[in-house]
């Protein structure tokens, strides 16, 4: 299979040819670029979903809001930064969150944070609507993904609380769950501000394009669409069921009279998931989290009982690390050597496999997919539910830019490259294995033993939008992507 990790010792000659072929630039820029857009469009077109009593089903909770899309520069004064930035759980003044922006700002590192403060909040959002290129959107995971799944053709039901003003931006033909009839519903919003690769904020620069993300949600922590979701699975019989927005939940005041209403309400998510038959795919897409007491009710409440999960690089440093040492990791590289981001990847499978063991689940972790703004990675185990791994991960490589540019088509000018002409697949000194870059079959895929389990590992590269138009709800679309080709019905 192309890709195949080879020793390095055998191909030092094979390797220098292989540059001087393929990987030569010139003044018009990376001659890998077009190779790379062939192949990988080749990939999405012969792996079509299926259409009629073949339509993948999914259901999608929790939750959904109003985004308020900000030029961060623009909106913030970096005289208004008293002293260095840090960062903080929770907002509650203008100066810890100026200094919690400035932190992640200077690492290019998403984030997403709650304001407890609800006056200062409303403040806010009321001085980022005096700007001029502010714009609304729909925003929220389960939304984004849900619009993203019937894009790509499959049949959709969505759980979110919204107004009917607000599900105007979801296509008509998805079903949505979780209003009682009559009922008056205030819309979350966010704020996401976003900045662009090598934006100025003061003395800092930002390394990438990104997003900071602040809300003071009152519906989307309580997962208030759940029992509606739980009415209609029965009859919907989904082929795939997400779970995604818990993040909502980080640092939001719960507890009351004793009761710590959090750990109920994932109790109910757990027994959801367990609700639905085997067969039905499960899939938990990860978040911006910094709530130790929350990524612990995660790690025994959610994750020994899916078959799938998706995340960025900064994700899966956090993840992992709360697995492994129980410690919660802010900030991590935001562009991870290949090598890196897999090794994290097999620790982390392990780690969940054994949560599996550990809480007696019927279901065991069969897939995880990472994002990175280079590259894609998708590990799934060989004769597990999950299909066409190495089409699903073109197939997230190609979404990755399509939304970021915000355009259906793929222009080579306004793409880049970012990985190298080989990687290792992992950092482990006694292992030479590389893969060599092929812009021709772009692609990698090999296969791997844990233990009994054979997993196979695809990497694809990211053909990077160098004009960004939108940042935030790129990890939903990519991660939706990823999995429209790999469930069948």
């Amino acid at each position: 299979m192309a890709g195949t990790p080879i020793k390095l010792g055998s191909i030092i000659t094979f390797c220098v040819v292989l540059y001087a072929v393929y990987y030569k630039r010139n003044d018009i820029g990376d001659e890998r670029l077009s190779p790379v857009r062939e192949y990988l469009l080749f990939l999405e077109r012969e792996n079509a979903v299926g259409s009629g009593i073949r339509q993948p089903k999914v259901a999608l909770g929790y939750g959904a809001c109003h985004d308020l899309f900000v030029n961060a520069t623009s909106f913030l004064n970096f005289r208004d930064l008293k002293g260095a930035p840090e960062h903080f759980n929770e907002i509650s003044t203008k100066d810890e969150f100026l200094k919690s922006f400035a932190y992640f700002f200077k690492h290019g590192a998403a984030a997403e944070r709650f304001m407890s403060n609800s006056e200062l909040y409303d403040q806010l959002v009321e001085q980022a609507l005096k700007l001029p290129d502010t714009r609304w959107a729909i925003g929220g995971n389960a939304p984004l993904m849900a619009r993203r799944f019937f894009m790509e053709g499959w049949k959709v039901l969505l759980a979110a609380k919204m107004s009917e003003q607000l599900k105007k931006n979801i296509p008509k033909e998805i079903e949505i769950v979780g209003v009682d009839e009559n009922e008056e519903i205030k819309d979350d919003v966010h704020m996401i501000l976003e900045y662009k690769a090598d934006e100025q904020f003061g003395i800092y620069k930002s390394p990438r394009a990104n997003r900071y993300i602040m809300h003071n949600d009152e519906n989307n922590p309580l997962l208030s669409s759940l029992e509606k979701l739980g009415e209609h699975l029965g009859k919907f019989k989904p082929s795939l069921l997400v779970i995604s927005g818990l993040q909502m939940m980080d640092n939001f005041p719960f507890r009351k009279d004793g009761r710590d209403l959090r750990a109920e309400r994932l109790d109910l998510v757990k027994e959801q998931i367990l609700s639905q038959p085997l067969n039905t795919l499960s899939h938990f897409e990860m978040a911006s989290y910094v709530d130790l007491e929350l990524l612990t009710h995660l790690t025994t409440k959610v994750l020994p009982y899916v078959d799938s999960v998706g995340m960025n690089e900064q994700e899966l440093s956090n993840l992992y690390n709360v697995l492994e040492y129980g410690e919660v990791v802010v900030v991590a590289d935001s562009n991870p050597r290949v090598a890196t981001a897999l090794d994290q990847m097999r620790k982390t499978f392990h780690l969940i496999r054994k949560k599996n063991t550990e809480y007696n689940s019927k279901r065991k972790l069969t897939r995880i997919h990472v994002h990175t703004l280079a590259y894609q990675a998708i590990l799934t185990v060989k004769g597990s539910d999950w299909k066409r791994t190495q089409a699903a991960t073109a197939k997230a490589s190609l979404t990755a830019h399509r939304y970021v540019c915000n355009n259906q088509k793929i222009y080579l000018d306004k793409s880049k490259l970012l990985l190298d002409d080989s990687f290792s697949t992992t950092t482990d000194n006694d292992n030479n294995s590389r893969v060599f870059f092929e812009p021709t079959k772009p692609v990698a895929c090999w296969e791997e033993e844990f233990d009994t389990t054979k997993v196979e590992i695809c990497v694809a590269p990211v053909l990077i939008c160098t004009e960004a138009q939108l940042t935030a709800g790129a990890g939903d679309n990519i991660s939706a992507a990823g999995l429209v080709l790999q469930v069948e019905n």
